[in-house]
């Protein structure tokens, strides 16, 4: 299977990089060309699939256009592409500034919508998958969490419109909503024993999750055996939606 993965050099895109590499052709890309070279190298170093990819700029349509036609070029067909672009902004609302809630918005909603925009060409003829990523703070109501909050509600609100318009085309765009994830963008949390004990309080299971821990959804979703699911958003999310 050829699939594309946006923000491969984050927590959880590069632990699926890794993990689907050992099956499937990759073409990665994010916003620092040097981690994408540096995972790419690394991937190649074990893998017997074909690795490449580029850097991506995934708040901006044109870069992802350009992006998929380079993993098109690459890879010479596309049947899935994952979008892992994301980010991080823990404010109340009267303290947001209209810059970072642009780019929260940017680079959550624009990432995904611009995946599905110029993904379609690429799937239309022999149909295919997309994941996005939204987030469990969307699904219920957590301190401060305005921004990202209503950004990953946008994505989830998305994925249930487009999977409807692209199914006649057996296109199945679905999204993974994570709880508190330990990866790089989550470090100041993390690193905060006060923090991270208050954000395992708020998980059923009482901790916080691992990259790895979305490696088995992904591998069900790009399953073909698995192509009656659509317009899904699945928490994995250790309960912090609906266990308490």
């Amino acid at each position: 299977m050829n699939i594309v993965i946006l923000g491969a050099t984050g927590g959880i895109g590069s632990c699926l990089a890794e993990n689907l590499s050992n099956d499937n052709n990759l073409f990665i890309g994010s916003r620092d060309l040097n981690k994408v070279n540096h995972l790419v190298e690394k991937i190649n170093a074990s893998s017997s699939f074909n690795v490449s990819g580029t850097q991506l700029d995934a708040s901006k349509f044109d870069s992802i256009k350009n992006f998929l036609d380079s993993a098109n070029d690459y890879l010479g067909s596309i049947d899935c592409i994952i979008n892992c672009v994301g980010s991080l902004l823990l404010k109340p609302a009267h303290t947001t500034l209209e810059e970072e809630l642009e780019q929260v918005y940017r680079t959550n909603v624009f990432s995904a919508f611009g995946v599905i925009k110029f993904g379609f060409k690429f799937l239309r003829n022999n149909g295919g998958s997309i994941i996005c990523f939204s987030s469990a703070a969307s699904m219920v109501g957590l301190k401060n969490h305005e921004a990202i909050a209503s950004a990953k509600a946008a994505i989830s609100s998305l994925v249930l419109s487009a999977s409807s318009t692209y199914s006649r085309y057996n296109i199945r765009i679905n999204a993974i909503a994570p709880g508190l994830v330990e990866t790089p963008l989550t470090e100041s949390i993390v690193n905060n024993k006060m923090s991270l004990d208050y954000s395992k309080s708020l998980h059923g299971l009482n901790r916080i999750g691992k990259p790895e821990n979305f490696v088995p959804m992904v591998n069900s979703l790009i399953d073909p055996k698995s192509d009656w699911i659509t317009g899904q958003t699945i928490a994995i999310d250790g309960g912090l939606s609906n266990v308490k």
